[in-house]
């Protein structure tokens, strides 16, 4: 199978919204765990 057979169709809304939030959660751990590396008793 080809990868434009595979990837045809639009990602739905709800998809992308869905998508959209986990980056943005996974953004939020990240910055969190790099902010409290210089000071872990916060």
């Amino acid at each position: 199978m080809n990868i434009q057979a595979r990837f045809s169709k639009p990602l739905s809304p709800e998809l992308l919204g869905r998508m959209d939030a986990y980056w943005r959660a996974a953004n939020y751990l990240s910055v969190g765990q790099i902010y409290l590396r210089d000071n872990p008793l916060l």
